[in-house]
């Protein structure tokens, strides 16, 4: 698994923070998809570095790369209202600075097609492993290691990165035929059903929660005007019950 991220982390000029990365749980690409921002600054990411990341993120789940994949660094929260606009029963909290930790959210993912041909490697990730093979021994990092490849990758002439994108270029062959002969099976028919119902699960539970947080909203709203319509009489006369009105003593 570290070393898929090795890859890539090294394909994106980011290999400085792979250590970083693993010590804290991301030791999959799986783990990678649902970071979010405050990850990120928690992780020390700089903020062209982790535009490259979230690309990444977004070309591997097949959004466009300019959308917005990834959750704010705070989560919104209401701004303290003026002791004038309080309401008299209620108490009043203080907000101390400090940064807001957002809770990562967990998206769920379909488990992969066991039954499918293996992607094929790319040119750099056969010159990585070849590379990886003859550092072995060395005791280096991970992040040691996938600068060492990303920098001598770099250095190749064209002539010497060849044989690397040729071999590349037979195994996606390969990848392709033996994928369309997989296309023609009854273990693919079964997992494009199983993907057409795992994604009409996800959509009727993401459905089932934008009710519920609208009709908490709504409630919430019902009661704010609710409060903001009652007049400082009733609200006095309600609170003191124990006074006498005048001309009743």
């Amino acid at each position: 698994m570290a070393q898929e991220l090795d890859s890539i982390f090294a394909e994106l000029g980011i290999s400085q923070y792979l250590d970083t990365f693993v010590e804290q749980g991301f030791d999959t690409w799986e783990t990678i998809l649902d970071i979010t921002e405050s990850d990120l600054d928690a992780l020390g990411v700089k903020l062209g570095h982790r535009r490259k990341l979230q690309r990444r993120i977004a070309n591997s789940r097949g959004h466009a790369p300019d959308a917005s994949l990834i959750s704010p660094t705070r989560a919104s929260v209401e701004e303290p209202k003026p002791e004038s606009q309080q309401r008299p029963d209620q108490p009043r909290v203080e907000v101390k600075d400090g940064p807001v930790v957002t809770k990562r959210k967990y998206r769920r993912h379909p488990k992969p097609d066991e039954n499918a041909p293996e992607r094929p490697p790319s040119a750099y990730v056969l010159f990585s492993n070849k590379m990886r093979d003859e550092l072995k021994g060395r005791n280096l990092t991970f992040t040691e290691i996938a600068k060492l490849v990303g920098e001598h990758w770099q250095n190749q002439t064209p002539a010497e990165k060849e044989p690397y994108e040729t071999q590349a270029l037979k195994a996606k062959e390969k990848y392709n035929h033996d994928l369309a002969e997989y296309k023609k099976t009854v273990e693919y028919r079964k997992y494009m059903q199983y993907l057409q119902d795992f994604k009409q699960r996800q959509a009727s539970a993401n459905q089932a929660k934008e009710s519920s947080k609208r009709q908490k909203l709504e409630s919430g709203a019902r009661l704010q005007n609710g409060s903001a319509s009652a007049t400082p009489g009733s609200l006095s006369s309600t609170g003191s019950g124990t006074e006498s009105q005048p001309g009743n003593s």
